[in-house]
């Protein structure tokens, strides 16, 4: 095989094997880049979608707690039972007045008008029979009970007892602050501690809030009101209705709410899933929350009674969609617990998306790394072909004076051409080296011949 065919053929496999050395380790750094670039993607994904979901739930969080705290503040309770604590004094009222127009038409006397009246509100009951009317009268300081219907042994008493002083923000007596009340605009709000009837009889003094009014004919003062423990029914009501409606991410996006009882808490209100309200959620279907492999509601409790009160949980649910729900996706949600009414507020976002798109990304990559090699492959051949041309015709600097001189060694041999210069010897190089060597054989051939001459 001659040199100049070895030199190519060297120079093309060296070549080739360079390049697939960097396409190689090409491939390896961007699948590693890549990688890593996915793994941060997803991060940073995640990571978007639990701030957004915090946000949130903190809205939804805020609007629990602002409607609770509504329980404590007697002018929204006021302004919230106001129609309804009005019609009822107005029932009482219209008792009343039917009965004085007998009286100005002489068919009762005044004290059998106000027994009847007595009487038939006496019996008057609303809020499954815990709302009621009294009566006391407007004599100060201290009035006098004309008729309660669930204490009867007040009637007649002067209302002047120390354990009365329970008007709360004055500390006085609230039946003076009844009279105070009504004084000036005829009715008015009180709120105090006042035993609450039940089916087993009365129950130790809780808060109240009472609606009461002047009937100034009669000096009768008519009160109503409502338990706050039955307002805490109606506003806890009230939230779950707002939370309910309350949407986001076109209507697919929603919240719920559930109690932190251990070890299985109770769905208080699911907006998408209603069959669950009131339900004891301990099926073995809930055995889904992820990393912690329990029952994804019992994790939500638990991650809620730590000091912070809130956190993350990833588990499985079924997502919904236009077409009705799907089967379970990968879910994160992120829960926080109002500790006054022990509700655990959530809301979880799919994150199948995420996935999807990542998934698309890694194609994405795995194209670039395709595009990569058949790119390499082309340039490669175009640089190998190149580099074939150009070390095959380097390679004919070095073959042709290897030629020209073997032939002049030919000559040597034969006793020819020895006067004649050999021009490579005029080279810098290891050609140079071997023509200067040749010539200097030459000359010692030269030399043998023309003593072996004189001695013939």
């Amino acid at each position: 095989m001659k040199i100049r065919v070895k030199i190519t053929l060297f120079t093309s496999m060296f070549l080739i094997l360079m390049v697939i050395i960097i396409t190689y380790f090409s491939v390896l750094n961007i699948e590693k880049q890549g990688e890593e670039r996915l793994q941060t993607y997803r991060s940073e994904a995640v990571e978007d979608v639990k701030n957004h979901l915090k946000n949130l739930v903190d809205v939804a969080y805020t609007t629990i707690d602002k409607n609770y705290k509504h329980l404590s503040d007697v002018e929204y309770l006021s302004k919230f039972y106001e129609r309804r604590l009005h019609n009822i004094i107005d029932a009482g009222e219209a008792i009343i007045k039917r009965y004085q127009k007998r009286v100005a038409r002489g068919q009762i006397s005044l004290e059998n008008a106000k027994q009847g009246a007595l009487s038939e509100i006496r019996e008057l009951r609303f809020d499954g029979g815990t709302g009621y009317i009294w009566i006391n009268d407007t004599t100060a300081p201290f009035p006098r009970m004309i008729m309660h219907p669930t204490v009867p042994s007040l009637d007649g008493k002067v209302l002047s007892s120390r354990r009365y002083n329970n008007a709360q923000g004055i500390n006085r007596n609230l039946f003076s602050a009844f009279v105070e009340v009504t004084a000036e605009n005829k009715d008015g709000y009180v709120d105090y501690l006042w035993p609450k009837p039940t089916a087993g009889g009365l129950t130790k003094k809780v808060p109240k809030l009472s609606y009461v009014r002047r009937y100034k004919n009669w000096e009768w003062i008519l009160g109503t009101g409502i338990y706050i423990d039955d307002a805490e029914i109606d506003i806890k009501n009230r939230i779950k209705e707002s939370i309910q409606k309350m949407r986001y991410a076109g209507g697919t996006g929603y919240f719920w709410i559930n109690d932190n009882t251990l070890p299985f808490p109770t769905m208080i209100m699911h907006p998408t899933v209603p069959s669950l309200d009131g339900t004891i959620l301990n099926a073995p279907k809930y055995n889904n929350a992820l990393g912690v492999d329990k029952n994804l509601f019992q994790a939500f409790a638990e991650i809620t009674a730590k000091k912070a009160g809130d956190g993350f949980v990833d588990y499985l649910w079924p997502k919904p969609t236009p077409s009705g729900l799907t089967e379970r996706k990968e879910k994160v949600s992120y829960v926080k617990l109002h500790k006054p009414t022990g509700w655990i507020i959530g809301s979880g976002a799919y994150i199948d998306n995420i996935d999807e798109i990542v998934a698309q990304k890694k194609i994405q990559i795995e194209t670039q790394i395709l595009d990569l090699i058949e790119n390499s492959i082309i340039v490669s051949i175009l640089f190998i072909g190149l580099a074939v041309i150009i070390s095959y015709a380097f390679s004919n600097t070095l073959a042709k004076p290897i030629q020209r001189l073997t032939q002049v060694t030919e000559y040597i041999s034969k006793g020819k051409n020895l006067e004649e210069p050999i021009e490579e010897a005029e080279r810098m190089d290891e050609i140079g080296e071997l023509a200067r060597s040749i010539d200097r054989l030459k000359i010692s051939v030269r030399i043998m011949i023309n003593k072996m001459s004189q001695k013939n």
